[in-house]
């Protein structure tokens, strides 16, 4: 997933904001892609709010932007998430929640992430869901991350 210039920012209902909330939205978001695109936790500096909470794929929680982006960092050396590749840009949704909230749904794909141990995954189907508020500074921040992968294994007769 490395690459010396991160994916466009392409997020459909963006532009049903105002304009400046546009291009603080994009801001965060373009620093959050930035910074795993390239793998380099210090473009994530500003982009969580104080009393954010993540969560990822596997299960890891972490709160506060400097538990996050430390977690990060260390994700970010890490030669089996850098085995991972972008198969295509990450398709995202905005969806308006009030003047000062905003929920960004956003799919991609991922192949050959390594394992802990050997072997790879050969593709995550991987799904994220932020919440970024409206900050008394204007800026827009992140609250709330959390990730999650489709599975093939059914444990519902009736999922589709």
């Amino acid at each position: 997933m490395t690459t010396s210039n991160a994916p466009d920012l392409q997020i459909e209902g963006l532009t049903d904001l105002p304009v400046s909330d546009c291009h603080a939205i994009e801001k965060t978001l373009t620093a959050l892609l930035a910074g795993f695109s390239t793998r380099n936790a210090d473009q994530l500096a500003g982009v969580y709010a104080d009393d954010a909470d993540w969560v990822n794929a596997f299960g890891s929680v972490k709160r506060g932007p400097t538990e996050i982006v430390e977690y990060l960092r260390g994700l970010f050396a890490d030669a089996n998430f850098e085995a991972g590749r972008l198969v295509a840009p990450p398709q995202s949704r905005l969806r308006r929640l009030s003047d000062d909230i905003v929920l960004v749904s956003t799919r991609l794909e991922i192949r050959d992430q390594g394992l802990v141990g050997g072997g790879v995954i050969a593709r995550r189907d991987n799904h994220s869901l932020r919440a970024l508020q409206r900050q008394h500074d204007k800026s827009w921040k992140i609250v709330s991350e959390m990730y999650m992968d489709a599975r093939s294994d059914l444990s519902y007769a009736g999922h589709s």
